[in-house]
């Protein structure tokens, strides 16, 4: 698969509002989408694509794998665009990101992605042009039509999410979730982040996500790869109720 995402020439990338791009480029097939019903799409037919894309996901050539491994379905095919990637990482993922926001942004194109029963033709039209306005990488887009041939279309979201933590242990960026009960004014998130970045990794980069939750009462909660910290208000109560009902001894 890797000559064969080659193969294909860079895409223009003109600048086109994200929501615009989408409805010019889908409105083709809106029509088709809406007028599907669920028997319909249990007992669609499916046709072949073009022989060039069939087969292809097992033609990658070897390449770096990821620092992390996903043995499931979905990381496989991760895996397969990230070793075929490895010299457009950054293009890779930021197009990918674009394409998890597309989806969260655009019900019918969402729809169109994890429909089974639009005919495969039609839907590779229409993500050829949706990629092609938003300029997306060749590897990308072959990608796609791998597994529109496939029938894995309706995995894509959570392939995405498993290339991004492909993405960041490759790049040494580990996700830093924090909750509190109230917003963290910007000098505790920085305290926060010293704090945490001092028990991260050696040359790690700490991507922060801060949080709300009124029901941890006070405190904080905060995940970092796999560590989990847990002094909130909640934890510690439910923890003096188990020990005030524990038996005496």
């Amino acid at each position: 698969l890797k000559r064969y995402i080659q193969s294909f020439a860079p895409l223009s990338s003109p600048s086109i509002p994200l929501s615009k791009m989408i409805r010019a480029a889908f409105r083709p097939f809106s029509a088709a989408v809406k007028s599907l019903r669920a028997p319909a799409l249990l007992g669609a037919a499916r046709q072949p694509l073009p022989a060039v894309a069939c087969g292809a996901v097992r033609a990658f050539a070897v390449a770096r794998k990821p620092k992390v491994e996903d043995g499931t379905l979905e990381g496989r095919y991760a895996t397969a665009l990230f070793m075929a990637s490895s010299e457009r990482l950054d293009k890779v993922y930021n197009d990918l990101v674009q394409l998890r926001s597309m989806m969260q942004e655009s019900k019918e194109f969402k729809l169109m992605v994890e429909t089974p029963g639009i005919e495969p033709e039609s839907k590779v039209a229409a993500l050829e042009a949706v990629c092609g306005k938003a300029g997306t990488d060749a590897a990308v887009v072959n990608f796609l039509k791998v597994l529109v041939e496939n029938k894995r279309m309706h995995l894509l979201s959570r392939m995405i999410d498993l290339f991004e933590n492909f993405y960041r242990s490759e790049k040494g960026l580990v996700l830093c979730k924090v909750t509190s009960a109230e917003p963290l004014s910007s000098a505790q998130q920085t305290q926060v982040k010293q704090a945490m970045q001092q028990r991260a990794e050696k040359g790690s980069t700490l991507i922060m996500e801060y949080n709300t939750n009124p029901a941890i009462l006070g405190g904080l909660q905060v995940k970092m790869g796999e560590i989990v910290l847990d002094n909130s208000v909640s934890t510690r109560l439910e923890r003096l109720q188990t020990q005030l009902l524990a038996p005496v001894a």
